[in-house]
């Protein structure tokens, strides 16, 4: 097709304000049709550019995949947590041939576990499909401030629940390995970088990831905030050094007050503020000499996150009691969907309908996860393109009685190329796979392997994309599912939050999965029948029977790793800021609406509104001190009095109103 035909022919080139406008807009698009893996062609006729889309690209003729092949990928599909990627990634197995209704996986306990890493993990896997170079600032482990980088990827993984990037660091003229979470206003450019080496392996540079560099501190506090302090290390995200807790003090065990003292690593100074700021200056920390910060930088900085959190609280608190809030009711969620996805949905269809002969538009919208509404402009919209995307094939689209009849070439039924950044994502799903479930390994590395060879427009290897789990969370799951297939009991050593010991129970397991990065597994208690949550990273110890201590009484338990000790289930409405929509995801909540805060300046801050459940007040005074600034109550009751006072009857501070006991601990009067 002509350059003038092109643009007669679309309506949104038509409508263009100008030819600048179209030329932008046309580059554009051919832009993201290459990003999708689409092969354009540019040749001249009569003096004339004429472009034309390479048909052969949009099938896998080379691959094949068989039926169990295409089970596993329906499985690893579903591995991803964020609802966007697992939608766009189980399209993609249905290009390959995908059906649910010819699975007979027996796995169905199998839950999402990849966190979707955000708009920089899109990024990151772009440049990584594409052969670019990405700009960034980042953050090191022992540092508040961000640098500029320039990087080529070369690899991408996840490890303790954390995304990371490998690759070429132009300033170092060297291999650097970067986490996702660090990096900041990320770009991509066409590169000189070198590209990865033929040996290079991601799954090795996890495995040489121990944070070893992270610098050492010591951490010293009242011996009943122990169990606290133990959260931070087993979730590790602020504090690693499980070794450093396996003694518990001996005057917490008689029930006395005192301090106890040990030595951690930081992976993230960052991290280990929010959790500080969490007893509100309860531990002190000494740090050597050579660190990047000092004591009294991060007693400042404890200080400054607990004010943050306070100040929002009471602004919050004064808009809701004055009325200076506009309040809209839920917004839908944002259409994800842009133009060229469009394009690949447009061949889904062609290809569903080549296969399907006499379906309905329920049954599609259905295979395609779209509304009914949008499959009849679908089919409008394909039976206008005619031979510029099917070729010579005949299509006669029926849709009478909502039962669509059509003829096509059977060649339609042939697996589909997938875009990039979908095939890199289908990787990392299958490696995680061959992680949870050792006796797939080699065929999801199989599968893998296949996979990568597809993506086009850079040569990327499966080796390039890994992720890895600790194999005492390997063997625990493993153990775990292998419980919940059989419908067995198992004996777990296991600390429930905010506890200071582990006890042994006998339990069924029924589900595991993941929440973000941690695993969950939900068991019913042998003793009274009851289904309860319990966090994998804080069971000690497994038995594939019963626990070897018999009789041994067992703590209660909490879902999702509550407060034990709060008795009361009730909800709460949350005001959760506008920009970290994670949070919300992270509590699980009902959305309300959205929430505009005026202020004197002029100026306005934008929240969601949530009704959350909740299992434990001072969970969730912990939970909106750890991320200050980003999350209050939706009421006119300030917190901080009852979160102080809740210290003192753990014996965690000394005096419930003199806020010397907690230096920087900011006080309502």
């Amino acid at each position: 097709m002509t350059r003038a035909r092109i643009r007669e022919s679309i309506d949104a080139y038509r409508s263009a304000s100008s030819d600048a406008a179209f030329e932008r807009t046309f580059e554009r698009d051919k832009s993201a049709l290459r990003r999708l893996g689409m092969r354009l062609q540019t040749n001249t006729l009569r003096g004339e550019p004429v472009y034309s889309l390479d048909r052969n690209r949009l099938w896998l003729s080379e691959e094949t995949f068989s039926p169990s092949d295409k089970l596993t990928l329906g499985v690893a599909a579903r591995l991803w947590s964020d609802p966007h990627y697992a939608r766009d990634v189980d399209r993609a197995v249905r290009r390959l041939g995908y059906r649910d209704e010819n699975s007979t996986e027996p796995h169905n306990r199998w839950s999402p576990a990849l966190n979707g890493g955000g708009d920089h993990l899109d990024l990151v896997l772009e440049a990584l499909a594409q052969g670019t170079e990405l700009r960034f600032n980042y953050r090191r482990v022992d540092s508040f401030d961000a640098l500029p980088r320039i990087m080529r990827p070369w690899g991408v993984g996840q490890r303790f629940g954390h995304w990371y990037v490998g690759g070429w660091d132009s300033d170092r003229k060297a291999f650097r390995t970067f986490r996702l979470s660090r990096m900041s206003a990320i770009t991509q450019s066409w590169t000189t970088l070198p590209a990865a080496d033929p040996e290079f392996s991601m799954a090795r540079v996890l495995a040489g990831i121990t944070e070893s560099q992270s610098p050492a501190v010591k951490l010293t506090f009242p011996t009943h905030a122990w169990p606290m302090v133990m959260d931070w290390v087993e979730d590790g995200t602020a504090l690693r050094g499980m070794d450093a807790l396996s003694e518990i003090p001996s005057s917490m065990e008689q029930g006395q007050v005192g301090s106890a003292s040990i030595t951690v690593d930081v992976p993230d100074i960052q991290e280990l503020i929010r959790c500080l700021a969490e007893l509100g200056g309860a531990v002190t920390v000494e740090v050597s000499n050579d660190a990047g910060f000092s004591s009294a930088e991060i007693n400042d900085r404890v200080e400054a996150q607990a004010r943050h959190a306070v100040e929002l609280q009471d602004e919050v608190s004064s808009a809701y009691t004055s009325g200076a809030v506009q309040i809209e009711a839920p917004r839908r969620e944002r259409h994800r969907e842009a133009s060229e996805r469009r394009f690949v949905r447009l061949v889904d269809l062609a290809s569903f309908l080549g296969s399907h002969q006499g379906c309905t538009t329920g049954e599609i919208a259905k295979h395609l996860d779209i509304p009914p509404s949008q499959i009849n402009k679908d089919l409008m919209a394909l039976a206008n393109a005619g031979s510029e995307l099917l070729g010579s094939a005949y299509m006669m689209v029926d849709a009478h009685d909502d039962v669509v009849r059509v003829e096509l070439p059977r060649e339609l039924d042939q697996p589909l190329s997938l875009a990039p950044d979908q095939t890199i994502r289908l990787v990392l799903a299958l490696h995680l796979l061959g992680e949870i479930s050792p006796g797939h390994r080699e065929q999801t590395r199989g599968i893998a392997d296949k996979l990568a060879k597809t993506v086009t427009l850079a040569s990327v290897e499966s080796d390039q994309l890994s992720v890895h789990l600790e194999s005492i969370t390997t063997e625990h799951l493993s153990i775990l599912r292998e419980a919940a297939d059989e419908g067995r009991h198992v004996g777990i050593l296991y600390r429930s939050r905010s506890q200071s010991s582990a006890t042994w129970r006998t339990v069924r397991p029924t589900k595991v999965y993941a929440d973000g990065p941690t695993w969950y597994v939900s068991a019913a208690d042998a003793k009274d029948g009851l289904e309860r949550t319990y966090r994998v990273a804080s069971i000690r110890a497994i038995e594939r029977e019963t626990p070897p201590v018999p009789g041994v009484p067992a703590e209660s338990t909490a879902a999702h790793g509550g407060d034990n000790e709060s008795p009361q289930d009730t909800t709460a409405h949350m005001w959760v800021d506008a920009s970290c929509p994670e949070l919300s995801a992270l509590m699980n909540g009902t959305q309300l609406g959205q929430a505009r805060i005026s202020r004197a300046d002029g100026s306005s801050i934008e929240g969601q509104l949530i009704e959350v459940r909740v299992r434990s007040w001072f969970s969730l005074y912990r939970m909106m001190l750890h991320h200050a600034g980003r999350m209050a109550l939706w009421q006119p009751q300030l917190w901080a009095p009852e979160w102080r006072r809740e210290l003192y009857r753990r014996r965690i501070l000394q005096n419930p109103c003199d806020p010397s006991d907690r230096p920087g601990q900011p006080t309502h009067s």
